[in-house]
């Protein structure tokens, strides 16, 4: 097996600064072709770190865990793969679990938390929060990263900008002439089965504060009528299409919290002889690759979803480090808008 002193002979470097460009670690400061020429050495002797030599000089894992509502879901695709690419960059691996499947005395997290499996957490939270097993992230000594906007939590976070996603899409609407602009999508009360974490006030709600404000800022007051809470699935979009057929002034257009929801609604308001986009207009927030696919192709706000991943990865590693950081909401890249057919 390869070791790392022989990498650094090889190059006629340290051996301290091979470990740091295997680690992804900057505190060792070299140049940009030095750090080229020790991957390009590591790739060409075939060199395979250590994990359990590593932990045990170490005392750490090498695993962070990361818990999302659904895995299932592609709008998490390009989160998973920015974890992933960080994770790799940082010398980690992957533990995946799901959200929705620790409640109801669920003790997997904890037990894995409890017994130090994990050297920490990353943490996509969801409307049902509140269950054993995802709190259980919160009592553990493993530095966890939360990647949504909790105010109020201890924790650090990291988040995507929801209320620039619903501004963005309904300017987009009213770009196109239209004033009488609906919002369809995920819960905006509590539910009896689920009890929202401290501080945590679902991103669903602040898409629909942008929605809101740029409404408001055209000098048009938003409609509660226009507004209709569904669950994220397709199906919520075709039974959504009822509603809105049942107003009497109908919206002309329709901004979307979720990219599955968005499907059923085009799906529905077809079915129900409307044209789109000329009798409805409708904009997804999120892209997924069958938005493109579809036809008539829906209209999205691609969000930073790979950023939120990568960067909320990296965070993690400098907080096992020791190292802190402030929360914020990435703004660069901005909510991009993807202009399709529907609109």
């Amino acid at each position: 097996m390869v070791k790392v002193k022989e990498i650094a002979a090889a190059v006629g470097v340290s051996p301290s600064v091979v470990s740091a460009v295997l680690n992804g670690s900057r505190h060792v400061r070299m140049s940009e072709a030095t750090r080229a020429q020790v991957l390009a050495k590591i790739e060409e002797l075939g060199y395979t770190a250590n994990f359990a030599a590593r932990s045990l000089r170490t005392s750490r894992s090498g695993v962070l865990a990361v818990v999302a509502p659904k895995l299932s879901n592609p709008v998490f695709a390009p989160m998973f793969d920015g974890i992933h690419d960080a994770a790799e960059e940082s010398g980690y691996v992957i533990m995946l679990a799901e959200a929705t499947r620790l409640v109801d005395g669920s003790r997997m997290l904890e037990r894995i938390l409890g017994h130090g499996q994990v050297d920490g957490t990353i943490l996509r939270p969801s409307s049902g929060i509140d269950s054993a097993g995802v709190r259980s992230v919160f009592r553990g000594q493993a530095p966890i990263v939360v990647l949504d906007e909790v105010p109020d939590l201890a924790q650090p976070w990291l988040a995507i900008d929801d209320v620039a996603a619903g501004r963005v899409a309904t300017e987009h609407l009213l770009e196109r002439g239209h004033t009488r602009i609906g919002y369809l999508g995920g819960w905006f009360h509590a539910h009896a089965t689920f009890q929202p974490l401290e501080g945590f006030r679902h991103n669903n709600l602040r898409r629909l504060d942008g929605y809101q404000a740029a409404l408001s800022a055209a000098g048009i007051e938003p409609r509660t009528d226009y507004v209709i809470e569904t669950d994220y699935t397709a199906h919520a979009g075709r039974e959504a299409v009822k509603q809105l057929t049942a107003l009497r002034d109908r919206p002309t257009a329709i901004v979307v919290n979720n990219a599955t929801t968005s499907i059923g609604l085009v799906g529905g308001a077809i079915a129900a002889g409307l044209r789109v986009p000329d009798d409805l207009a409708v904009i997804a927030i999120h892209d997924i690759d069958m938005l493109s696919e579809v036809s008539p192709a829906i209209s999205a706000v691609r969000m930073p979803m790979y950023e939120l991943g990568y960067t909320g990865t990296k965070l993690a590693a400098k907080a096992i480090d020791g190292e802190t950081f402030e929360s914020y909401v990435i703004k660069d890249p901005p909510p991009h808008i993807l202009h399709r057919e529907t609109t």
